[in-house]
């Protein structure tokens, strides 16, 4: 067995080398590993923030698009966005002779005392939400259930007005109310389903499943 100057065997400064050369690597890694933690941390904390601009962006347009929506009818509202909570809360009030009517102080309706039609009317602008909305199909079912004959034609051309004026996109309105009288314009296809037969009051899936068997 060989030795050196200080007394080492070739084989113990070997032995040492490598075990430096693995602490090296080690340290190294650990080193990369923090400067990637603190890289990513960085750009979560951009994105995080960009994220949020973007929130504030679609909530604003939200609430310019509903209100604008409701002007249409004569009212003035305010869509309420918490996203702490993660809550939505509307506010309408009627414009009434130049004056704010309602059945409080501050002339604000509360839901359960305004009239079906205007709470249906309100949920109609509340679809405004859909300006923020990728999907190029949008479907909406029995909207005008409770509407009187003046909020369902003013809803029926906003939602007309609305989807003529998106790009590439395409809205699916399911009623059970009569269309004759509404407006609906060139770009609109009506598709009217055959009336339910009366009478029938068992349907045939038992003769149909013992055939079957």
């Amino acid at each position: 067995m060989s030795f050196n100057r200080h007394g080492a065997s070739v084989e113990e400064m070997a032995k040492e080398v490598n075990k430096t050369r693995e602490q090296l690597e080690t340290a190294d890694k650990a080193l990369k590993l923090a400067q990637l933690n603190k890289v990513l941390k960085a750009s979560l904390i951009t994105r995080l923030g960009k994220w949020q601009e973007f929130r504030r962006h679609i909530a604003l347009r939200c609430k310019l698009v509903f209100a604008f929506h409701l002007s249409q009818r004569g009212y003035y509202g305010k869509v309420l966005f918490n996203h702490d909570a993660r809550t939505l809360m509307l506010r309408v009030r009627r414009l009434l002779y130049g004056e704010i009517w309602g059945t409080d102080g501050a002339g604000e309706r509360r839901s359960a005392l305004v009239g079906g039609g205007e709470k249906s009317f309100s949920t109609i602008c509340l679809l405004s939400l859909w300006e923020s909305i990728g999907c190029p199909l949008r479907c909406l079912d029995e909207f005008d259930v409770f509407m009187d004959a003046v909020n369902r034609r003013i809803s029926m051309k906003m939602m007309i007005d609305t989807a003529n004026s998106s790009d590439k996109k395409q809205y699916i309105l399911i009623t059970p109310q009569d269309m004759t009288n509404i407006h609906l314009g060139p770009t609109v296809r009506v598709l009217r389903m055959s009336d339910p037969e009366r009478g029938n009051g068992v349907l045939p899936f038992g003769s149909a499943a013992a055939s079957l068997r």
